[in-house]
């Protein structure tokens, strides 16, 4: 019965502006732990909750509390030092801003198998032939800073324009095509190199490049090695190597299928 009183006098005082207030502060928490995915800062976050907890439960024992209150601050800034590259990069996410889900989830689920298609026919293709490639699909995160590093094409995406671009002798095959939508945004674009110290000293340019964007943006990276013709595939700061067909059409599909899933959850879209 208490219980039951306790749960009506709060239905009674909350109001809109404190429903609002609740969204907003879960949407902003969601949006953080999406910027730090894939990234080193997250295992951090999780060690710097454990430690606030521990600290709430030892307030009662004065000199513990005392030692740790005091080590926090240094640590902090200890964290911003170390953990620099990954705010950075955080930051970068927010200042390219874009709406939540890409141009190309808006699309019908038609338009968006066949431009899937069309990237991953070509892809193996280019494989096939020995030819490097590097293809970005534009998600939520804005890419105009991206495509203006490139030349403007503004085509349909097609496995001939993907083939033609990439071909070792036409002058735009040495850089990064955007696409974004339907849509071949930019080629021969410059991506920013991954700052990752682990990364081994055989990983190539294009490889690197990928990584880099995808540990800034949620872009989706599909790159062709021209060495070796592996197909792998960069997103969320990871990268997935030597991918069959099967495999990047299962990693792709299942992207952009959550993506556009995430998007209709905020938009109440039907």
């Amino acid at each position: 019965m208490a219980l039951w009183q306790a749960v009506s006098d709060i239905a009674t005082n909350v109001g809109a502006r404190d429903i609002v207030d609740v969204v907003v502060v879960a949407y902003l928490i969601y949006r953080l732990g999406l910027l730090l995915r894939g990234t080193r800062a997250l295992p951090l976050i999780k060690g710097i909750l454990v430690i606030i907890l521990v600290i709430v439960f030892t307030a009662w024992l004065p000199t513990l509390y005392w030692l740790l209150s005091r080590i926090i601050p240094v640590g902090v800034i200890a964290l911003v030092v170390i953990f620099q590259p990954e705010l950075r990069m955080a930051l970068e996410r927010i200042g390219r801003g874009g709406v939540l889900g890409s141009a190309l989830t808006q699309l019908s689920a038609e338009q968006r198998q066949q431009v899937l298609s069309e990237v991953i026919d070509a892809a193996v293709g280019l494989s096939e032939k020995g030819y490097g490639a590097l293809i970005v699909l534009e998600r939520s995160t804005g890419l105009l800073d991206i495509t203006r590093t490139g030349k403007t094409v503004n085509a349909r995406v097609s496995v001939e324009l993907l083939h033609t671009i990439f071909h070792p002798y036409t002058p735009l095959h040495d850089g990064a095509v955007v696409i974004r939508g339907n849509q071949l945004v930019a080629a021969a674009c410059v991506l920013p190199h991954s700052e990752s110290p682990g990364l081994a000293t055989s990983v190539g340019m294009r490889h690197r490049a990928a990584l880099g964007l995808a540990e800034r943006t949620d872009a989706v990276c599909v790159v062709v090695s021209e060495e070796t013709g592996a197909i792998s595939l960069a997103v969320d700061g990871a990268i997935s190597p030597r991918l069959e067909r099967v495999q990047l059409t299962e990693r792709l599909q299942e992207l952009f299928e959550a993506e556009k899933e995430r998007t209709r959850f905020f938009f109440w879209r039907k």
